[in-house]
């Protein structure tokens, strides 16, 4: 029969037996520091897969705000785009405007401005 940590209970009963009360606490000291051990490692162990969750949480949130400043360059590029559109667009209707207040395009008032004197 054996006990924890391949101490067999003979030996167990022989360090009783030997040291006493003395020797029965040394061996109920040993059993527990070797539980706190196995504790200890299994927190050390538990606090290292969730500091690798924080860290890769971490990684995560660092790539989305990467993606938020590309996009926001992106979205700079396009509003310069747009802005040049926007002005082109601009001067093309000022332009049509111009020639509408002109009369330029109407046959009649074209044949009325060069025609000489008064006209019917």
């Amino acid at each position: 029969m054996t006990a924890m940590d391949g101490m067999t209970l003979d030996a167990i009963l022989k360090i009783i037996s030997n040291f006493g009360i003395p020797g029965m606490v040394l061996v109920i000291w040993y059993f527990s520091e070797k539980s706190h051990e196995r504790t200890l490692k299994q927190y050390r162990e538990d606090m290292m897969g969730q500091r690798m969750m924080y860290e890769d949480g971490m990684q995560e949130i660092r790539r989305m705000y990467e993606n938020n400043v590309e996009l926001v360059k992106n979205y700079a590029s396009l509003a310069g785009n747009l802005k040049d559109v926007v002005m082109i667009n601009t001067r093309s209707w000022q332009r049509v405007s111009d020639d509408v207040n002109r009369n330029q395009f109407c046959p009649m008032v074209r044949l009325k401005k060069d025609a000489v004197g008064v006209q019917p």
